[in-house]
């Protein structure tokens, strides 16, 4: 759920991790050789993500991955999918000047009730229409490198608008939710042709 939190309880771990190991100074040789290997080896790593997403966006999704594979004979699946969202995501933070851009995309997204804190001490809950669908899960594989970019985006945007912290998921979540709909819409041109275009 996303909610505005104090900064020692935001949810950003690899962010926190790497903070850690850059301040981390190892005393023995085994320790020193341990620790290098280590840094050289984490970045590459591969880290699983689980979403859910109402089952009729599901369908849709894999009704899309159906016609990229047949276009390129060969499986295309909706974690492949969301790799090239997630991808796409981080390329366009690399060049966007304005946070409150990005902060004004993810909040549109947003499907689930917000818990905000005021800096009063209330408590406040925001409903959002609720989907009546059944939900489907789907798991997503993100670089660990991509992903520490992703937690140190998201916690600068939480430092300049705190009155909502956004995790790894809940984007995953948006730039998926926010594709289907554009699929659904017809607001996605030639988006099957740009895709296989890519994976080749």
């Amino acid at each position: 759920m996303m909610k505005r939190t104090h900064s020692n309880l935001r949810s950003y771990p690899l962010y926190e991790e790497e903070l850690n190991n850059l301040t981390y100074t190892p005393t023995g040789l085994f320790e020193k050789f341990i620790h290098k290997v280590s840094r050289r080896v984490t970045p590459s790593m591969d880290l699983t993500y689980r979403i859910t997403v109402p089952a009729s966006d599901y369908l849709r999704g894999e009704l899309f991955c159906d016609d990229v594979s047949e276009v390129i004979n060969k499986p295309f699946t909706q974690k492949n999918l969301l790799s090239i969202l997630i991808d796409d995501f981080l390329t366009r933070e690399k060049q966007r000047r304005n946070s409150y851009d990005l902060f004004r995309e993810l909040s549109s997204g947003i499907q689930q009730p917000i818990e905000i804190y005021h800096y009063r001490g209330e408590h406040e809950t925001l409903h959002r229409k609720k989907d009546s669908q059944r939900n489907k899960e789907i798991d997503c594989t993100i670089k660990r490198k991509e992903a520490l970019r992703l937690e140190v985006i998201l916690s600068d945007l939480a430092d300049l608008h705190p009155e909502i912290t956004f995790t790894v998921n809940d984007v995953l979540q948006i730039l998926y939710r926010n594709f289907i709909q554009q699929y659904k819409n017809g607001t996605l041109r030639n988006v099957v042709e740009t895709i296989v275009k890519r994976l080749n």
